[in-house]
């Protein structure tokens, strides 16, 4: 199956399904951000009031003291304008307020116009009385500055005050601006913090996702039925015991595929012995293995399962069989291979794990197994052995060496890319033969919809019983 080259292109659908399947969590952090903008505009953020002063540069005959009609130059009203803020036009105020000099500098703005020569001071404040009081301060004590230092008789000029200082106004913060911004500012902090999460996650997103990271071709690609039994408890869903899907050509079209891609993977060597593994628990290889035997047998194969998953076996509840007399009992010599064997109502022959071991790598290891599956060849077109995960033991390893080809379960959004990644790894290095990936959990999209079409039959409903068992579930 070759997997789709576009599933690394982020689509106008892909976006809308994020955000919706992220909407909770957005919906969280924009009510969050708004709170303390909420916080920050009506207790935080501290009421600025302003108040404006205006006065005249104006020509002054020198000889006679008296105001002309003419225009000041523009030197004139810049140097004026520049006055304002100097110090020894400020510190006087200042002092006189118990200011700082430049708490004071940082409240006053000036304003000139060069065409008419009307300067303007701005005082702004959290005090509205006090900005009214500051900004006439600051025009008298310029005007006293002036006359002091000879300065008006140098350039000819004086100041007229034009409009004093009068009752300070509102300025800021804006609240409606504010709160507006902290709203849209958490609407988007809630969209990329959903983004980042999905598509920046650890985690597998896409086929593309798998095949890049793990090298490996993706050849089964199962979609999640996230409905599944969806009005059922909880309880009652831990109390059922493992089903098979019922057979017919649609429950098993998504096996078909999946047995169709291993057997032309390699077509001069075909894989008869083919173990299912994963990097952990709940990956559903086991759903998958059991469910590929019945399509198998359902299509005139003869399969057999084996389930050497010892520590936590699933099978004899899959098919509904007694777990002991099992490849345990095989090994020790108490039974013999006619006895192991299982006979079940899906067509498929079942080999038990038999009672717990201490240590299964001595079963695994033994002559007795390897004696086992080299008879079970002679008789069965497949053999299908049920793994535990690569990381949680060696088993999977060391029973790869037994077998012609090895199916990896990836479960989509579920499994650490780097986890699965050592797993594999792990099965590389004693020479394992990788016959692809098996995805599950996937999500559907709409380059999905030949898979979605079957999603709701794929899956095993298996549930933790108490006896220990891998809890594999849809």
């Amino acid at each position: 199956m070759e997997a789709n080259k576009n599933d690394d292109v982020i689509r106008l659908g892909d976006i809308f399904r994020v955000l919706w399947k992220n909407i909770i969590l957005i919906a969280i952090i924009t009510v969050a951000v708004f709170v303390v903008g909420i916080i920050y505009t009506f207790g935080i953020a501290s009421p600025q009031y302003s108040s404006e002063q205006s006065f005249v540069v104006a020509v002054r005959d020198n000889s006679t003291g008296d105001i002309t009609t003419g225009t000041p130059s523009t030197t004139v009203i810049n140097t004026v304008s520049g006055l304002v803020t100097v110090t020894n036009v400020l510190e006087p105020v200042a002092t006189a307020n118990n200011l700082s000099l430049n708490a004071l500098r940082d409240m006053v703005t000036v304003t000139s116009a060069t065409n008419n020569g009307i300067i303007s001071i701005t005082v702004e404040c959290g005090d509205p009385d006090q900005a009214e009081k500051l900004a006439n301060a600051i025009f008298a004590s310029l005007e006293d500055y002036l006359e002091r230092t000879s300065i008006s008789d140098y350039y000819g000029c004086a100041v007229v005050e034009a409009s004093p200082a009068s009752q300070a106004v509102y300025t800021s913060p804006n609240k409606v601006l504010y709160l507006a911004i902290f709203l849209i500012g958490g609407l988007v902090v809630g969209c990329i913090v959903a983004y980042v999460k999905e598509f920046c996650s650890s985690k597998f997103r896409t086929r593309d996702d798998i095949e890049s990271y793990l090298d490996e071709k993706v050849i089964g690609y199962f979609i999640d039925d996230k409905s599944k039994d969806k009005n059922v408890s909880k309880a009652e869903n831990e109390r059922r015991s493992v089903e098979l899907v019922k057979p017919s050509v649609r429950n098993y079209e998504p096996y078909n595929k999946l047995f169709t891609n291993i057997k032309y993977s390699d077509v001069d060597n075909p894989y008869r012995v083919i173990m299912f593994t994963s990097s952990q628990e709940k990956e559903l290889k086991s759903s998958t293995l059991g469910n590929l035997a019945c399509c198998l047998a359902y299509n005139k194969q003869n399969v057999v399962v084996i389930d050497m998953d010892m520590r936590k076996p699933i099978q004899h509840k899959m098919f509904k069989v007694p777990k002991d007399s099992g490849i345990i009992e095989y090994i020790d010599g108490s039974c013999s291979k006619d006895d192991i064997i299982k006979h079940t109502e899906y067509g498929v022959d079942v080999i038990t794990a038999g009672k717990k071991v201490i240590n299964p790598i001595v079963i695994i290891e033994s002559s007795g197994f390897k004696k086992l599956i080299a008879e079970l060849v002679k008789v069965y077109d497949y053999v299908l052995i049920d793994t535990p995960p690569a990381l949680a033991c060696s088993d999977a390893a060391a029973i790869s060496k037994l077998c012609d080809g090895v199916i990896f379960n990836v479960a989509m959004r579920d499994v650490k890319k780097k986890k699965a990644a050592i797993a594999l790894q792990s099965l590389k290095d004693v020479d394992a033969k990788i016959i692809g990936v098996n995805v599950t959990k996937a999500e559907a999209s709409r380059h999905d919809d030949s898979y979605y079409y079957y999603s709701d039959k794929y899956y095993i409903s298996a549930k933790p019983n108490g006896d220990g068992s891998d809890g594999e579930s849809a």
